[in-house]
């Protein structure tokens, strides 16, 4: 494959958090498949990955975690890199192959060509912490030839795909020398108009444009979370911003440069604040204030033109899966007091097994902890089955010198006068004797 017909590897860097880069990355990885690209949006925030939450409806989440991620790519070639047996010069190419990491988003509605793949962060289980904690990266780096591997894994991503998406890590670190230094082919600096988040941002993009200058790496700084009610405000720190940033984005002429920071630019929309929504569902296709809009104007700055808009979807299309990512009204498990004699043990577990799997929170207690508990003035306990209450019938069950108690106090009014639900469960073929004989078990 030659250099023209080679994909682009694209950076999402902030020095700071809160910026909406991770939301913006997800965007702009939509429109670009929606015109027939082969996208890859990988998670390389490491100590907080999180990218995976915007593909949510489009990703089967058993498939995500049981797949290994960036993490384990490292790990697997730092542990092969130790073996001293005898090796071609190209071994470490294979460990850097991303094909076999990524997992296609579910959506048959791309035209022909486009596709949209993710690779996460590493498989998120309880090593995980502790694999991204244990990284030395001097070790990888010096001993164990970490430069060659991201080299090998960054041709990879370029003859795969047309554009890969690289979510860093924030601030100053090594993590974020990788993404913002190593990897890309365009840097995207997000940043808020805020001092600090101005500050660092364009810190870190004159840095890499001094210091790595033979890297050739694009920088497009990219204002976020615009927020246009204090207008005066608003103003001075556009002017801040394009000082600090001098020099920006480079490689455009006077003319151009004006154009792009007065074209390039994420406004705040309230409603994106809550969920994990895509503006490609969540807006009206046409609007020019819109995020999409936005989002749409950045994908033409990183693709230079070829890619302006996103195809657009049917309404009832965009409809049916803005609703799907809508987060909705909790409901709260439903706590049962699970009551039974000790004979009745594996009828017991085996209920609460079932309860359990429906989603309820269940408290067994048998009989004799019941009754021990009551009788115990140290404990000062008190009878409270909660608004559900299963009883096991069965002889044990009804000899119990609590028994009754427990019915008692399980079909009492509960607090505010709410009503409680008493349900018995008949185990065995026994006689049933009052208070029992109002309920049919």
């Amino acid at each position: 494959m030659n250099e023209a017909s080679e994909g682009q590897i694209i950076t999402f860097y902030s020095y700071k958090g809160g910026t909406g880069r991770t939301m913006a990355l997800a965007n702009i990885a939509w429109i670009l498949a929606s015109t027939g690209k082969r996208v890859l949006a990988v998670d390389w925030d490491l100590e907080s990955p999180g990218l995976h939450r915007f593909f949510h409806p489009f990703l089967d989440e058993s498939t995500v975690r049981a797949t290994p991620g960036v993490i384990e790519m490292i790990n697997d070639y730092a542990w092969a890199a130790t073996s001293p047996e005898e090796r071609p010069k190209d071994w470490h190419v294979e460990y850097a192959r991303v094909l076999r990491h990524a997992v296609s988003l579910e959506w048959d509605d791309f035209p022909d060509g486009g596709t949209l793949d993710f690779i996460s962060a590493g498989r998120q289980n309880r090593d995980y912490s502790a694999a991204v904690s244990s990284l030395d990266w001097d070790n990888f780096y010096e001993r164990l030839g970490g430069g060659k591997f991201f080299r090998a894994m960054r041709m990879d991503m370029k003859q795969n795909y047309d554009y890969a998406l690289i979510d860093s890590r924030t601030g100053l670190s090594d993590v974020a020398d990788i993404c913002t230094v190593e990897l890309p082919d365009s840097l995207v600096v997000c940043f808020t108009l805020n001092d600090q988040s101005i500050d660092g941002g364009s810190s870190v993009a004159h840095q890499i444009t001094n210091r790595y200058r033979d890297k050739n790496i694009r920088v497009l700084p990219v204002a976020m979370r615009i927020e246009d009610g204090e207008k005066e405000k608003l103003d001075i720190g556009r002017t801040v911003a394009r000082a600090r940033f001098d020099g920006f984005p480079t490689g455009y002429t006077a003319e151009e440069a004006a154009q792009y920071w007065g074209a390039v630019e994420v406004p705040y929309k309230p409603f994106y604040a809550f969920e994990e929504v895509l503006a490609t569902f969540g807006d009206d296709p046409g609007s020019p204030t819109s995020l999409l809009a936005a989002f749409e104007r950045l994908a033409g700055a990183i693709t230079m033109g070829e890619v302006t808009a996103m195809q657009p979807l049917a309404d009832d299309l965009r409809a049916r899966y803005r609703s799907a990512t809508t987060r909705r009204q909790p409901v709260f498990a439903t706590d049962v007091f699970l009551s039974y004699a000790p004979e009745d043990q594996v009828w017991a577990d085996w209920i609460e097994a079932v309860l359990a799997g429906a989603g309820c929170r269940v408290r067994p207690q048998s009989t004799i902890s019941t009754a021990q508990a009551l009788a115990d003035p140290e404990q000062r306990y008190v009878l409270d089955p909660g608004s559900h209450t299963v009883a096991i019938l069965s002889a044990a069950y009804l000899r119990s010198p609590v028994a009754t108690q427990i019915r008692a106090a399980a079909t009492a009014a509960g607090p505010g006068d709410r009503p409680r639900q008493f349900v018995p469960i008949r185990v065995t073929d026994v006689r049933i004797s009052a208070p029992f004989t109002d309920q049919t078990p």
